[in-house]
């Protein structure tokens, strides 16, 4: 997810990286999203930058945009990489309750990405769950590991009891009116990795594996 935003805000908003009066780009970039309607007019954004681990291992996949036409903007572009990140996200959460029996009515989510607000209700919208963030998310993976060794230490007497140590700092409800547009956007996405799977594995076959002969 984190690879998608910095190459769209490296490639499409690199003059704005570079204007001192601009603070902070990714902020920029989330004030572009909220200009474009759900769905970034049927543009689909598949985030496989670097293959894909999850929820299928395919070192040959790549990312694409689908249905680009010339009416679309940067700021289509934009928002169709929230998205797409947003589909492979719930592409997994179906998986894990489905196949694994695992439930899953919220979410929360950790990492730099959950400080953007409209990413965060893209997700919501998307999965059709809750999304939670939490303070500081970006430092929330060595959060949890000091946390694992407290309880470790006998610091804390069980997981359950850091409940109150790790608070919940937004919450995002999904909001009904963009569950037709997202449904129908992300059964394409399903689509479009069986659809395709042969086609970059056929292209990517000889590239990559004669380069680490």
């Amino acid at each position: 997810a984190g690879a998608c935003l910095q190459w769209i805000g490296d490639e499409f908003y690199k003059s704005e990286k570079m204007d001192p009066s601009i603070p902070n780009v990714y902020a920029l970039m989330d004030e572009k999203v909220r200009q474009i309607p759900p769905g970034s007019d049927y543009l689909i954004f598949t985030p496989w930058m670097y293959g894909e681990r999850a929820p299928i291992d395919d070192h040959y996949v790549r990312s694409s945009f689908l249905n680009l036409s010339a009416e679309h903007t940067r700021e289509n572009l934009l928002r169709a990489v929230y998205e797409g990140v947003a589909y492979n996200i719930r592409w997994i959460v179906e998986i894990v309750e489905n196949d694994f029996k695992f439930p899953l009515p919220h979410l929360r989510v950790i990492g730099g990405g959950a400080k953007g607000e409209p990413w965060m209700q893209i997700l919501a919208d998307v999965t059709h769950r809750k999304v939670e963030t939490v303070c500081e998310p970006q430092d929330a993976g060595a959060v949890g590991a000091a946390l694992v060794a407290a309880v470790g230490l006998g610091l804390y007497p069980d997981f359950e009891s850091l409940k109150k140590v790790v608070k919940v700092e937004r919450a995002f409800e999904p909001q009904e009116k963009n569950r037709e547009i997202y449904d129908c956007l992300f059964h394409s996405y399903q689509e479009v990795y069986s659809n395709l799977r042969g086609f970059y594995s056929r292209l990517n076959r000889k590239r990559f594996d004669e380069a680490n002969l």
